[in-house]
């Protein structure tokens, strides 16, 4: 494999080898993916990516101060009431909100897992997207990637290096220079998540 651009980094990382850590109300699991500053507590972060699998129904906790992106990885769907106003979560379609407002979570399908991108207000901007069974060459702005396969493969590649994502697998790392990627899907239904984190926090 070629030796990486010196102002890129990037690398494999198995989303199932990620320690597990159990709710305190019971209702959930989340692993943590990546957090900057690492080991930041909740009350520090810039920004945090996390994989949560939600058992019940209920409250979520409130973040203030934090801008929140999710995005449904597993289950039918996730219905989101705030105040009057309720969101119907749909697979691999992202939604944002701020951490600060009362939200319940309902199940009206069982059990689901979701990701989250949160980014401390002033600190940290970024987004989340989703693409299915795409094949095409795009270009990523300079900052965090984090490129996660969670069901089906893909080959990505650089003007530097390759990679294969197998499922339950994803790409992190920066940049310091926008990125031109190829992006091959293996089949038709392989999806392929985007989190993006603007460098010191701008867009």
């Amino acid at each position: 494999m070629s030796q990486p651009h010196p102002a890129t980094s990037l690398r494999l990382l198995n989303i199932s080898s990620l320690p597990e850590q159990a709710w305190k109300n019971g209702g959930g699991t989340t692993r943590e993916v990546l957090c900057h500053p690492a080991k930041s507590g909740y009350e520090s972060f810039d920004w945090r990516i996390s994989l949560a699998h939600v058992q019940t129904s209920g409250d979520f906790s409130r973040f203030p101060g934090i801008d929140r992106h999710i995005m449904l990885i597993e289950g039918e769907s996730m219905s989101l009431t705030q105040g009057e106003g309720t969101h119907l979560l749909h697979p691999f379609k992202p939604y944002a909100f701020a951490g600060e407002d009362p939200m319940v979570c309902l199940l009206p399908q069982g059990p689901t897992r979701d990701l989250n991108l949160m980014l401390r207000r002033g600190r940290a901007q970024g987004s989340l997207q989703a693409w299915q069974g795409r094949s095409a060459t795009t270009t990523l702005a300079a900052g965090t990637h984090f490129l996660y396969a969670p069901k089906g493969g893909y080959r990505l590649q650089t003007d530097t290096q390759s990679w294969t994502l197998e499922a339950e697998q994803a790409l992190t790392g920066s940049s310091t220079h926008p990125l031109h990627l190829e992006v091959q899907a293996d089949s038709a239904d392989a999806v392929l998540v985007y989190a993006y984190i603007a460098p010191n926090g701008t867009n």
